[in-house]
């Protein structure tokens, strides 16, 4: 499975915020692959997975956006029941351990993307 980088972005949470940091992205043709946002305390925290990293990094930077990379593992996975399940019973055979995961699929499409931070990024790239 592809290791891939995801920028966790801490951005102000109020209206245009998020707006402003994709279209930023979309300006440079970097295509947001996956995203997740929350809210902690008056701030979104805003996990991203980008088609250009490097370009991303730049951007982020100029616009003053803070923000952090970790790599994690981009899974693709059937739309059936059971698939997200196995993957991760698998991973838990080999105690690793997933410490989050987001993803999505689109209706009608043959695979979901799901992102996972896991404890041993390099074993479990391995088994999935």
């Amino acid at each position: 499975m592809p290791i891939v980088t995801q920028f966790s972005l801490l951005l102000e949470n109020r209206p245009g915020a998020l707006a402003e940091t994709c279209s930023a992205l979309a300006a440079k043709a970097v295509n947001i692959e996956a995203i997740m946002a929350s809210d902690v305390r008056g701030w979104g925290n805003v996990r991203v997975v980008v088609n250009h990293p490097d370009t991303a990094r730049k951007i982020f930077q100029q616009m003053g956006v803070q923000f952090t990379e970790e790599q994690v593992l981009a899974v693709r996975l059937s739309d059936r029941p059971g698939a997200l399940g196995r993957v991760t019973r698998k991973l838990a055979e080999h105690k690793l351990n997933v410490d989050y995961a987001y993803g999505s699929i689109e209706r009608g499409a043959p695979k979901a993307l799901i992102i996972l931070a896991v404890s041993d990024l390099k074993k479990a790239a391995d088994l999935v």
